[in-house]
């Protein structure tokens, strides 16, 4: 009898056979080995094994980092020509990549695991393009890193706590993402930081009182996220500190007298949270601050005067509070404030005359509080005015013709007081003037034709007050106009018809006069 061969079944010879996705991933490794020691991209390849690794780190990156986006990236270009690459001498004459620069050059893929095996880098900026999906956890094996620029992309999922490993690192900015989930508590390692910017994502939980061994830290940055919780008392050991914004959150509780230790801090913003009390007195000491924003919260008590000990202050706002009391007269020392937003708050009595010593401001808005008395004519010595805004108060009396010498405004709002008289033609010199907003108001006489020479003019409102006789028709030459806003006065006539050709004009209202006519359209009154 002959006996049959032993056949082996098919299948069994093809998964035998079939090579594993870890082999498949050696064997793609070796090809870029082997492309980048071609004396090309390399040049003496033999010399300098790791920037071959390297080069075959990047190509195996390149498809995945570009999306659409172009990359020269190439074994058949010297790697020290590629776009966003730049060797370092590790040592001296051997050449690693030692820092990857590809901020804003419209990347739209994802950032690359590979990336991780670049063991020499020091700086690595892949900011402002549009890379998605998460921060790979492999980019904690980059120990010599000093710089990771990842912000201004369209990154989610939270921050790899891996990254704790980059115990080098000076600045970590992650900022303008969609990263969620907490701060990694492992994160506490990266003591060396000079700036930390989380700020625009998603975070949630409380801000960690680990924060405040980052002694070094100069700018920390958390902004517009969804942290909750007190601002830990810890932050005033970070003694280096010189920017600290923590705006755009959901924190609650007091501002912590602690922070007055910060004796460097230039910018302190802590706008539109939740936070309760009076502003401690403690933070008089931060005599070096520039910036204070404690705008939007539940901050009560009165305006403290030993703001006038901070000289230096270019920006002060306090707005949208539960402030009382006078705006203390201690504010016209700040000579160097550009802007001064007390709005929204109930502050009470009238404008006090020290503020004409502050020649530097180019906004002031005290809308939304219950000052009353005239409208200081001194006003008119603050030149640089770009924003006036008194709105939504009990002022009275006339508008000072002095307004019309602030030749630089571009907003000049006085609506909703109790201002009498009529509209000074010399409003007609604010060539720069964009918003006028003169209603709910008590005043009489006529709109004067000087108004037409408001050419930048987008906003017109003159409504709910006791004007009367005619729409000027140099009104129709306001080609910028947008919004135009006469009802509940007394005007009589016929409207003007090049009202109807203004190129930009998109609401009119005209209710409540005794006009004829239309405007066309829509837009008729």
């Amino acid at each position: 009898m002959i006996e049959q061969p032993t056949v082996q079944p098919p299948m069994a010879t093809t998964l035998e056979t079939m090579p594993t996705a870890d082999s498949a991933a050696t064997l793609f490794q070796a090809s870029l080995v082997r492309q980048c020691s071609n004396g090309i991209a390399v040049p003496n390849p033999q010399n300098n094994p790791g920037l071959v690794r390297d080069c075959a780190a990047l190509l195996a990156a390149r498809d995945a980092l570009a999306g659409t986006a172009p990359l020269n990236w190439s074994a058949d270009r010297d790697i020290s020509s590629w776009w966003g690459i730049a060797l370092g001498l590790h040592p001296v004459p051997i050449k690693r990549v030692d820092w990857l620069n590809l901020g804003a050059v419209d990347l739209t893929g994802t950032i690359p695991p590979e990336l991780g095996a670049l063991t020499e880098l020091r700086n690595l900026d892949l900011s402002d393009n549009q890379l998605s999906g998460p921060i790979p956890a492999e980019l904690g094996k980059l120990s010599r890193l000093m710089f990771l620029y990842l912000g201004a992309n369209r990154l989610a999922g939270p921050i790899p706590s891996e990254l704790a490993n980059l115990t080098n690192l000076q600045w970590l900015d992650l900022s303008d993402n969609r990263l969620t989930g907490a701060i990694p508590p492992d994160l506490r390692a990266l003591t060396n930081l000079d700036l930390l910017d989380l700020s625009g994502n998603q975070l949630t939980g409380g801000i960690p009182a680990w924060i405040g061994d980052f002694t070094e830290v100069k700018w920390l940055n958390l902004s517009d996220n969804q942290l909750v919780g007190k601002i830990p008392r810890e932050l005033g050991a970070l003694t280096s500190l010189e920017w600290l914004s923590l705006r755009r959150n959901r924190l609650s509780g007091q501002i912590p007298p602690e922070l007055s230790a910060l004796s460097k801090l230039v910018t302190l913003d802590l706008s539109l949270n939740n936070l309760i009390g009076q502003i401690p007195p403690e933070l008089r000491a931060l005599t070096k601050l520039a910036v204070l924003d404690l705008s939007i919260n539940q901050l009560t008590g009165e305006v403290p005067r030993w703001l006038g000990e901070l000289v230096r202050l270019k920006w002060l706002s306090l707005s949208i509070n539960q402030l009382t009391g006078r705006i203390p007269h201690e504010l016209g020392a700040l000579v160097e404030l550009t802007n001064l937003d007390l709005g929204g708050n109930e502050l009470t009595d009238e404008i006090p005359p020290e503020l004409r010593m502050l020649v530097s401001l180019e906004e002031l808005e005290l809308w939304g509080n219950e000052l009353r008395g005239n409208i200081p004519a001194w006003q008119s010595e603050l030149t640089n005015l770009r924003e006036l805004d008194l709105s939504l108060n009990q002022l009275s009396g006339e508008i000072p013709r002095e307004l019309g010498m602030l030749a630089g405004l571009e907003i000049l709002d006085l609506g909703n007081n109790r201002l009498t008289g009529e509209i000074p033609p010399e409003l007609g010199r604010l060539l720069y003037l964009k918003e006028l907003d003169l209603s709910g108001n008590h005043l009489s006489g006529g709109i004067p034709r000087e108004l037409g020479m408001l050419t930048n003019l987008a906003i017109l409102d003159l409504g709910d007050n006791g004007l009367m006789g005619r729409i000027p028709p140099e009104i129709g030459q306001l080609v910028y106009l947008k919004e135009l806003d006469l009802s509940e006065n007394q005007l009589s006539g016929e409207v003007p018809s090049d009202l109807k050709f203004l190129p930009n004009l998109e609401s009119v209202d005209l209710w409540g006069n005794e006009l004829t006519g239309s405007v066309g359209g829509s837009l008729a009154p």
